[in-house]
């Protein structure tokens, strides 16, 4: 198809051009394309796709739920009295409710590619495949992990290896891959940790673990170093409370960072040294839904607020970070307009106002651009939203099924 009277805004640039979709990719770029499926954009912006580089879309449910009485005392404790007590709740349906929710919202953010660290303790043989099968269903890219973790046993941590290596065995390809996951070093055991870089190793993937997020984990790097685990290609969220040695290491290694600035300041954990994380920094939600460029303001709000010095430029390339990742581990060019870029394309109803141009554009992502903007939505060539309403599953029904499904997950939690 042709995409045509669009302002392309991406990183080449600014311009008025029209698109050529082919076989998945963008096949031309010029004035005037002729040919058949002509879709006039009349003057809507067209971007490339988000990505999120750290999600937990097995938090799907949880906006709305009762609040517990009192306020948590520690990260620990609050997650043992909320998300913990959630992921237990959780069932291979609700998973899949989730998925499929999650996933919805991703679109309606403009977001087309999910790095997701995913936990249902009394659910895990094949819960990764549910996962995988609703993201497929949505039309959404992903990169899926299980959480290992010791704190629900031993025989828990072999369950999520085993989850783990089944999906491995799904294959992989441009629109889904598996990292292992591991939770927190904190709630591992020494051969939990082994055993999940073995097997990252053995796959040849990285890991995706939550690394000093709070107090609760002191020095999580040093340990995996000290323990052969700093698989390269790592994602390691969180970092809050690294200290420069580990930076180094994590680094050396060749980890990449997330950062989660939301999620840091709701859960009053402190702020990440981002400004010695390096290139390889990209920006996840931890959950908060999939708002990437709500995620982007506050992180350059908060980063003001600190006096970090990042401008505008600086922080929208942390957010076009994340397709670097997605070219590693699914092998596929996204973020890019470009000939033989993927078709992961986003178009934004235009925000009136002074011209957009390659000077402004990322204060314009942070001041004037937003969610509220997105109106379709393609992934690998094929519409994924149209005016809003997702192409491949029915948002009304799924409304209805997942007010079911919560309702039973909060009992549950009980």
């Amino acid at each position: 198809m042709i995409l045509g009277g669009g302002l392309l805004v991406g990183p080449e640039g600014v311009r008025r051009a029209d698109l050529r979709v082919a076989d998945g990719c963008i096949a031309e770029i010029g004035a005037d394309l002729q040919g058949e499926g002509r879709v006039e954009l009349h003057g809507a912006w067209v971007a490339p796709g988000f990505v999120c580089a750290h999600h937990h879309l097995y938090s799907a449910l949880a906006t709305g739920m009762p609040f517990l009485p009192g306020a948590p005392t520690s990260f620990t404790d609050l997650l043992q009295r909320v998300w913990w007590r959630l992921d237990r709740a959780l069932d291979l349906d609700s998973v899949e409710v989730c998925g499929l929710v999650g996933g919805v919202d991703a679109l309606r953010c403009g977001v087309t590619t999910i790095v997701d660290h995913h936990a249902s303790p009394c659910a895990i043989a094949g819960s990764l495949g549910v996962l995988d099968d609703a993201l497929g269903a949505v039309g959404v890219r992903r990169v899926l992990a299980y959480e290992v973790t010791d704190r629900n046993g031993l025989d828990g941590a072999r369950a999520g290896l085993l989850e783990t290596g089944r999906q491995l065995g799904r294959g992989a390809s441009s629109m889904s891959a598996t990292m292992v996951g591991a939770h927190a070093a904190f709630t591992l055991s020494d051969r939990s940790i082994r055993a999940c870089a073995d097997l990252a190793r053995d796959a040849g993937v990285g890991m995706h673990i939550h690394v000093a997020e709070a107090v609760d984990d002191p020095g999580p790097v040093r340990r995996l170093a000290a323990l052969d685990a700093l698989v390269p290609g790592s994602v390691l969220a969180h970092g809050v409370h690294l200290d420069a040695e580990e930076l180094a290491l994590a680094q050396g290694a060749g980890a990449w960072f997330t950062h989660q600035p939301r999620s840091n300041m709701n859960n009053g954990v402190g702020y990440a040294p981002i400004a010695a994380m390096g290139e390889r920094l990209a920006l996840g939600t931890d959950g908060i839904g999939a708002d990437m460029l709500a995620e982007l303001q506050a992180g350059y709000f908060r980063s003001q607020e600190a006096r970090v010095g990042w401008g505008p430029d600086r922080w929208s390339a942390v957010l076009d970070a994340g397709h670097r990742l997605v070219a590693e581990k699914l092998g596929v060019t996204t973020g890019r307009l470009a000939v033989g870029a993927a078709a992961d394309l986003v178009v934004f109803d235009p925000a009136p106002g002074p011209p957009l141009t390659a000077e402004n554009v990322a204060a314009a992502r942070i001041f004037r651009m937003g969610a509220h903007l997105v109106r379709d939505v393609m992934v690998a060539g094929a519409w994924r939203l149209r005016d809003r309403q997702p192409t491949g599953v029915d948002a009304a029904a799924l409304d209805r099924r997942a007010q079911v499904a919560a309702a039973a997950l909060w009992s549950r939690m009980e």
